[in-house]
């Protein structure tokens, strides 16, 4: 299944810990078997309301395939790590979209209704 991971990192991390924090969330994913698809860091930004007392976060996304066993374990490793201020994982819904018929197809399925309005029933 799908995962997202957003995690919102201290602030006053220097450079080499963000780099050191995000490599790890990816390891654990890729260790348990899992495929992480993208890990986008958003940046610092604004919080909504203030955590332990500060007002600012590093944002890192997480996109991954992963069983829940995985998310459970990512989960609790962020839990326990002083550096991360918040964290939430989400399932995203992946569907397919629906195929649209080519201008052909529906073309030919117009004429066909038209054809059979304008049609005389058989003769027994």
């Amino acid at each position: 299944m799908r995962y997202e991971t957003l995690i919102v990192l201290h602030p006053d991390l220097p450079e080499a810990q963000v780099r050191e924090t995000i490599d790890r969330a990816r390891r654990l994913i890729e260790q348990g078997g899992a495929q992480v698809h993208a890990m986008q860091e958003w940046g610092m930004r604004e919080l909504a309301y203030p955590i332990r007392k500060l007002n600012r976060g590093y944002y890192v996304l997480a996109e991954y395939d992963a069983t829940a066993e995985i998310v459970r374990e990512l989960e609790r490793t962020l839990k326990i790590a002083d550096e991360i201020l918040r964290f939430i994982s989400v399932a995203t819904v992946t569907t397919k979209p629906r195929e649209r018929p080519s201008k052909a197809r529906r073309r030919a399925r117009s004429e066909a209704k038209t054809i059979d309005a304008g049609a005389t029933p058989p003769a027994e």
